[in-house]
């Protein structure tokens, strides 16, 4: 038989690399573009390191700089740990200037001391996370070409991963992002990076997922260890222990290669008996067998590392284990060199893989592992900083909950204060289901885990804890009401419309002994973006939440105020200037700063839907700053959801859907900010003529039913869809459910576009009455007030009535709508409304109607509605016209400008008859389009979407 291949040495086994040879063609060939984000996901031990290892060893023989960090599943609330520990290892350009926002990390990274510069910005603590990412930012910029490498990200911690997500989203150019995880052992959300991602336009990439290796794959592995002859006796039996895990079947050839001189049979008997074929026992027969082989003081080292849970130093190990210096050094070169631990970093040392550690661990016997434990507890507590999260995990292995509790108790509160709240929601919900916790400790716990609910988009596994303890009836009134504050939040923080009864009762609860927080809860209810509450109803409430908060906490002050100047923006009460005027802007508290923020956006958004866009333009602006100053990330995302909504009513259209797409990792978990993304696609999508992928959106995040702006443009956008495709009838069915709920709230100076809709969806099923009797409804709700949109769409309206009795009068209407909607810079809605005043025209004024309709239709083309520019080209051709061309080319090969809107309306699936119907073409001329867009691109119907996907 021949001798065991592989080599050992100080860094462990180094096993031929097999089985994995395309998924490392895929990885290199992403990796030497740029910008570029690589996922590799795989189960515990399928070889995703060593994969990583194969692709740094051939960049960096390519001249390319590698960074690598580990994530930990013990790790302390400390800035982006793995990252910074990468960087510890970089090595900028001596003529590479490093910018002044780097100087931040001069703490963090003392190896890079002597190239960072001096700090000038001071900013407070609350501003030190926002610091710290832009400096990470701007160093990794300044490092050129070069690959960051993240392991276990799905032990990450927040700020690792808020980081992680920044620059996925926003690479450096030169960046390559290399992440490894593990799928099942991510948190509830199940994201990589905490929010669900999809690249930005001009970032690179790729996405695998390692399987097990297969039958083949386990027999080349074994072929490269202990040779061809006794891999084919011994490697069916390989991978069925295996089950084709890379590292279960290594841990067996170590064992297979220290019998070498038992000959054959002694490695056959080895794996006899061995039935179970999961991981865990395969793992554990090798560990052990391993560690067995080794001198005592190395077993002492293994154990020491096993207790610690985490890589550490050798100074500590040694210390641990209780061996002296040289001692120390030997036994650690001993474990290293059987391959038990590793190197991971500059004097740090682990296991290979967390499996080996537990087992390690669970083969101690009880008096030494709590004795280790217990010594791991003095020599951390001496620390500085104090390992806390650490210290309180080695108090729960001692079994003694005296013990535990008052370390649990210091670390969960260290992690509040760093605003690390996952931690702190782990450490938190473990104190709350202990049993010997006393009932008033208890009761703080589930009320700081509350508040920590309230801010985290991502807290399901916490939501049955905090639901199990509100209804606990030993538990105080406003306790309860507290706790039940933190799970509403919670709740609507996922998408659950239940937060808002746990909302309404959480107020009630509150109300005798804490005013203040009760204030905030009703206040929130009564903000003016929940159809269920009228506007008298909302006016009411808030009056009594800005009672109850009078002369209390300032934070519950601010709150209130913010909730009461959106209220009155979204009414276009006058009151609204003054009260801005009032928010506490330049308030030193994080979370006033936070609140005067979501004020100034939720204002901008309500004055932009109303038509005052520049008023709104100056508040949005004022409140992205105040909202990336205060760290308020949840608001940054609603801030740019406001200016996309602005910018496509501008007709800024350019790149419009790919930005849209790059917001929706992020607002995924939130069901303030959720469905507007997809409103957005939804309403580009009607207008490109995609009418079947735009309903399938709006229905499937169920428009209608959500909260005020999506429900009412929700409607708006299937009724007319409705509409396109002539389904008058289905179209004032659809439109009169939204107006059931606007009727309800009694507010009419938005304009969502629901109100002409549902006109035009009366008059086209022959209901003349239902149509004047809404128009007249809808004027009579904008009476007095400041509402150019809603004026706008009432002119609209009226025109519309007026078309079939008054041609001219409908034509100065609608000239009255147009001209209204250009004032306030809404593009795409005075096109339309051009275009239906060419429409009125036709047949009584045609040269007006031709140059309305071309004016029109040279907006639709500029900005890419190309479903509404088809239809005015109907229009014009079928009444003798046509829209003058401003010059044909020739476009060979190259898909003409009606060939790319065919192959966009092809790749979302769409039929020749609805091609036909979104560009008002004849059946016959769609089929020709289609065709031609199929042989241009060389692909067959199901494979455009691959064709029209950047690789």
């Amino acid at each position: 038989m021949a001798e065991f291949s592989g080599k050992v040495g100080p860094g462990g086994l180094g096993f031929e690399f097999v089985g994995r040879q395309e998924e490392l063609r895929v990885v290199l060939a992403a990796l030497r573009q740029e910008p570029v984000v690589v996922l590799v996901e795989g189960e515990a031990g399928v070889g995703k390191s060593r994969l990583l290892r194969e692709v740094t060893e051939r960049l960096e023989n390519e001249g390319m700089t590698t960074l690598t960090g580990w994530c930990h599943p013990l790790r302390e609330p400390l800035p982006f740990g793995p990252v910074i520990d990468a960087l510890r290892r970089a090595r900028p350009d001596a003529g590479a200037p490093l910018g002044p926002a780097t100087a931040v990390l001069a703490p963090y990274l003392p190896e890079l001391a002597d190239r960072l510069p001096a700090e000038t910005d001071t900013g407070g603590a609350a501003d030190l996370h926002r610091r710290l990412m832009r400096a990470v930012h701007d160093l990794l910029s300044a490092l050129g070409p070069i690959v960051l490498a993240v392991e276990d990200v799905h032990w990450a911690d927040d700020a690792t991963r808020e980081l992680l997500l920044l620059l996925a989203r926003n690479p450096p150019q030169q960046l390559r992002l290399l992440l490894t995880y593990r799928a099942r052992y991510l948190p509830g959300h199940g994201n990589v990076l905490g929010s669900p991602y999809r690249r930005p336009v001009g970032v690179g990439g790729t996405e695998i997922s390692l399987a097990p290796f297969d039958h083949a794959e386990v027999r080349e592995l074994a072929d490269a260890a202990i040779g061809p002859t006794a891999a084919a006796a011994v490697a069916p039996q390989l991978y069925e222990r295996s089950g084709g895990f890379a590292l279960v079947v290594e841990a067996d050839l170590l064992i297979l290669a220290d019998r070498s001189t038992q000959g054959p049979l002694g490695r056959l008997e080895a794996l006899k008996g061995l039935t179970d074929l999961g991981v865990p026992r395969a793992l554990q027969e090798a560990v052990n067998s391993r560690v067995a082989a080794l001198p005592e003081d190395a077993v002492a080292i293994v154990q020491a590392a096993s207790v610690l849970g985490v890589s550490a130093e050798e100074k500590l190990l040694g210390q641990l284990s209780g061996l002296g210096e040289e001692r120390t050094e030997a036994a650690l070169v001993a474990a290293l060199q059987a391959g038990i631990l590793r190197e991971t970093s500059a004097d740090r040392y682990g296991f290979r893989h967390v499996l080996a550690r537990q087992v390690v661990h669970q083969r101690i016997l009880g008096p030494r592992r709590r004795r280790l434990h217990r010594r791991a507890i003095e020599m951390l507590s001496r620390q500085a900083p104090t390992p806390l999260v650490q210290i309180a995990y080695h108090a729960r292995q001692l079994g003694d909950v005296a013990v535990w509790l008052p370390r649990a108790w210091a670390a969960a509160e260290h992690a509040v204060d760093v605003g690390d709240d996952g931690v702190a929601a782990d450490l938190l919900q473990q104190l709350i289901v202990e049993t010997a916790l006393p009932p008033e400790q208890r009761t703080r716990a589930a009320v700081e885990l509350s508040r920590v609910a309230g801010r985290r988009t991502d807290f399901a596994a916490g939501l049955a804890v905090l639901r199990r303890i509100v209804s606990d009836p030993a538990l105080a009134e406003s306790a309860r009401g507290e706790i039940r504050l933190g799970l509403a939040r919670a709740l609507l923080n996922q998408g659950d419309f239940e937060g808002f009864d746990q909302m309404g009762r959480a107020a009630e609860e509150l109300a005798a002994d804490r005013p203040g927080l009760a204030a905030i809860a009703l206040a929130f209810l009564c903000h003016g973006a929940l159809l269920d509450r009228t506007a008298a109803q909302d006016r009411a409430g808030m009056e009594e939440a800005v009672r109850m908060a009078a002369g209390g906490d300032p934070r519950a002050r601010a709150t209130v105020l913010a909730s009461r100047v959106t209220l009155l923006s979204s009414l276009a009460d006058p009151q609204t200037e003054p009260l801005l005027r009032q928010l506490p802007r330049r308030s030193a508290d994080l979370e006033i700063q936070r609140q005067c923020a979501r004020a100034l956006r939720n204002v901008a958004s309500n004055v932009g839907r109303i038509g005052r866009i520049e008023d709104a333009g100056v508040l949005l602006r004022e409140a992205e700053d105040l909202a990336h100053h205060s760290g308020y990330g949840q608001m940054e995302d609603a801030c740019v959801l406001t200016r996309l909504f602005f910018d496509y009513e501008q007709g800024n259209w350019e790149h419009l859907a790919e930005r849209i797409e790059a917001i929706v990792p992020s607002t995924a978990g939130g069901s303030n900010f959720r469905v507007e993304p997809y409103l957005l696609l939804a309403l580009l999508d009607i207008a490109r003529g995609q009418w079947a992928r735009a309903r399938s959106a709006l229905v499937t995040h169920q428009m209608p039913w959500a909260t005020r702006e999506s429900a009412l443009m929700g409607g708006a956008a299937l009724a007319r869809i409705d509409l396109l495709e002539q389904r008058p009838q289905q179209a004032r069915a659809t439109a009169r459910r939204a107006l059931g709920l606007q009727r309800h709230k009694g507010v009419w100076i938005w304009g969502t576009d629901l109100v002409p809709v549902a006109v035009q969806a009366a008059l086209a099923c022959g209901r003349r009455e239902e149509a004047q009797e809404l128009t007249t409804e809808a004027a009579g709700g904008i009476a007095g007030l400041d509402a150019p949109a809603a004026q706008a769409e009432v002119l609209l309206c009226q025109g519309l009535l007026a078309a079939d009795t008054d041609t001219a009068e409908a034509a100065r209407l609608l000239a009255q709508a147009r001209i209204g909607f250009e004032d306030i810079g809404w593009v795409y809605r005075a096109a339309r409304s051009a275009e239906q005043s060419g429409r009125v025209l036709l047949a009584e004024n045609g040269a007006e109607a031709d140059r309305l309709l071309q004016h029109a239709y040279e907006v639709f083309t500029r900005i890419g509605a190309a479903s509404d520019a088809a239809h005015c080209q109907r229009v014009l051709r079928d009444s003798g016209r046509r829209p003058a061309n401003r010059g044909r080319r020739a476009y060979g090969h190259q898909l003409s400008p009606r060939e790319q809107e065919v192959a966009g309306l092809l790749a979302a699936g769409a039929t020749n008859q609805d091609i036909a119907q979104a560009l008002a073409l004849s059946v016959r001329t769609a089929e020709r389009h289609v065709a031609n867009t199929l042989k241009k691109l060389g692909v067959t119907r199901d494979r455009v979407h691959e064709a029209l996907t950047p690789p």
